[in-house]
């Protein structure tokens, strides 16, 4: 892949069209691994972009943190996390710094600059595993949940959340069945799957009024446990759940109606727990965290910038995509034509590359042609000559 210049104009002209011209499922198909790092000695349990798509950082259960170049293809600094672990890391609006749960002695959540390798602060307030992280696309904060059931609004400047929410529902326990929150694109909205019995909307800016709209979906999750939860970009219009029976499922973000199933994303199935990250010494309920560490906290699923393909690293070692341009075009949002019942969608391409192990982490850059897989192994795919 050719090193790419990322001035001003550029990133602002990717902005405005975000590889929609290009992606096609012809171009998705010919993509191939460029570069490979194999300095990880466990499996990686998160990996994130920064919002230029110069940068991705990964955590894994070796207790580190690497941060890449995804430009040049290059390793650019190690971090360690040895005494409290660390998973879900997170670039944030402040450069230089991310924001990653602890995963060992307590549940904090850890606010680091990564040039000076020293914490800023400590965001203190779960206290069983956080499950979700991610930062807010509009604001200077980060969204947690974890599976003490409280969802938390972390302003970057305070040790305090800005706003706290301990969501119920009728059917389903977070004990039990655990907990996932997202923000949508334009970080006005959370969604929360709560007891991966119920889903609710919430306004950001008024999270403690409690959901604005809600929806049963123990019809969707059955015996299986929602194991991740994400809006599908640019508008956020559908909301992808992860589920820990390897299954994802597709709603309308407005109506909450299931719209489509994938199946066949991990055909040696997740529920049982394949991830192996550590749970012993650690707060929160064997039985879900266990579970939704086995579906790698839906860590291993990405979604192109264009909001046409959900791609799936699978157990196998094998990475599925899947074309859901039927309802995320802007034809299927005019149409307003609802479907009688949910599609079952099959794969329509798969990579197949020298992942030996689970792929349990996943991401499409957003500005660039390139994804990022990765077992123990760190691959980048492109559809350009290598690095």
């Amino acid at each position: 892949m050719d090193t790419i210049d990322h001035n001003a104009d550029a990133l602002n002209i990717l902005r405005r069209d975000p590889l929609q011209s290009a992606l096609t499922n012809s171009t998705l198909r010919g993509f191939h691994i460029s570069k490979q790092f194999l300095d990880n000695k466990a499996a990686l349990t998160s990996l994130d972009y920064d919002s230029s798509g110069r940068k991705c950082i990964t955590t894994s259960s070796d207790e580190s943190l690497r941060i890449y170049d995804c430009v040049g293809g290059k390793r650019e600094q190690v971090l360690y996390s040895k005494k409290y672990g660390c998973n879900l890391a997170q670039f944030t609006s402040h450069p230089g710094c991310v924001a990653y749960a602890s995963t060992k002695i307590n549940d904090t959540i850890r606010y680091l600059s990564y040039d000076t390798n020293q914490y800023i602060r400590y965001f203190i307030g779960h206290t069983q595993r956080v499950t979700s992280l991610q930062r807010s696309p509009a604001a200077a904060t980060v969204l947690s949940a974890a599976l003490d059931g409280v969802v938390n609004v972390w302003d970057l400047g305070s040790v305090k959340p800005a706003s706290t929410v301990t969501p119920v529902c009728v059917g389903g326990s977070v004990e039990e069945r655990g907990i996932v929150a997202a923000y949508d694109p334009s970080g006005m909205v959370i969604s929360v799957a709560v007891g991966s019995a119920e889903l609710q909307l919430y306004d950001v800016r008024e999270v403690s009024k409690g959901p604005f709209k809600s929806q049963s979906i123990l019809d969707i999750a059955g015996q299986a446990l929602v194991a991740g939860i994400r809006f599908i970009p640019p508008l956020g219009d559908h909301i992808l759940l992860a589920m820990t029976d390897g299954s994802c499922h597709l709603l309308d973000a407005f109506s909450l109606q299931h719209c489509a199933s994938l199946k066949g994303t991990n055909p040696q199935g997740a529920v049982n727990g394949s991830n192996p990250v550590a749970t012993n010494g650690v707060s929160g309920t064997g039985s879900a965290l266990s579970k939704m560490q086995g579906a790698h906290l839906g860590q291993n699923i990405t979604v192109t910038p264009d909001g046409k393909t959900i791609l799936v690293g699978g157990q196998n070692g094998s990475i599925s995509f899947w074309d859901i341009s039927r309802y995320t075009s802007a034809e299927a949002r005019d149409s307003n034509t609802p479907a009688l019942k949910p599609s079952v969608l099959t794969p329509d391409g798969v990579w197949n590359g020298s992942h030996d192990g689970p792929v349990g982490v996943c991401a499409f850059n957003p500005h660039i042609m390139e994804c990022i897989t990765g077992s123990e192994v760190l691959a980048i795919w492109t559809s350009s000559s290598s690095y």
